[in-house]
């Protein structure tokens, strides 16, 4: 935990030093930003029971042009990439389905330690920036964010028996009773692949609270999916 702690330190000081070097190269049309947030699960529909605690990080480079003849004011728009974690007690025994999904609640289900659906976008954020005095720093945008990868990981006990859906889905679960599993699964089906988020920034010099929220939900609505939007709330480091 300590070491994961001293890299993020490490990475934040490394992004925003070099961040500053390029903005200062280039009189501070280019800004780097870092965002580390928590996602709130907003709206969850009945078969998804969310954690939380849903951690995640994103980051962007934008080219800022000035509004009018000040400089104090622009407008942004560049690259990105972020990367969410979406907890929850409820389980995706097929993700890689077409169909139906079929899930189980692991809320009171001794053994079970988590499972999440991480989807990690590419992005084009679109941003106008309000300097007040020079140090307070307002951005309000918006994002267009496009699938690159998306995973699911389950860690918990490995089931057996059968599990039916309230449609009469049948599914077989094989395992040892008893043992714990680490699984994965890649590119997983019945998720939204583009992402519509606005976002809010207001902070002093470098540092920002930083609030967004997605429009879509993260799964394509039917086939059982389970339905939330996400809320980030967090903190931005850019040097400006």
């Amino acid at each position: 935990m300590k070491k994961a702690l001293f890299t993020l330190i490490a990475l934040i000081i490394s992004a925003t030093s070099f961040a500053q070097l390029i903005a200062n190269k280039t009189d501070k049309k280019i800004t780097f930003g870092l965002d580390l947030f928590n996602d709130f699960q907003l709206a969850p529909s009945s078969n998804w029971d969310p954690r939380m605690v849903n951690q995640g990080v994103s980051c962007a480079l934008t080219y800022n042009f000035p509004l009018g003849e000040s400089a104090k004011h622009t407008v942004s728009i560049g690259l990105g990439v972020s990367s969410h974690n979406y907890f929850s007690y409820s389980r995706i025994l097929n993700p890689y389905t077409n169909g139906d999904l079929v899930l189980k609640n692991y809320r009171d289900v001794e053994g079970f330690k988590r499972f999440k659906v991480n989807p990690v976008y590419g992005e084009v954020p679109l941003v106008l920036n309000f300097r007040i005095m020079d140090q307070v720093k307002i951005g309000i945008g918006f994002k267009v964010g496009v699938m690159i990868a998306t995973k699911t990981r389950f860690v918990g006990p490995d089931d057996t028996g059968t599990l039916t859906d309230e449609e009469g889905n049948t599914l077989t679960l094989t395992g040892e009773s008893g043992a714990t599993i680490n699984e994965k699964y890649q590119y997983i089906s019945n998720i939204e692949r583009m992402a519509y988020s606005a976002t809010f920034r207001i902070g002093w010099k470098w540092v920002s609270a930083y609030v967004a929220y997605q429009f879509n939900p993260i799964f394509s609505v039917g086939h059982e999916a389970p339905v939330f939007h996400p809320l980030s709330v967090g903190v931005t480091f850019a040097p400006f």
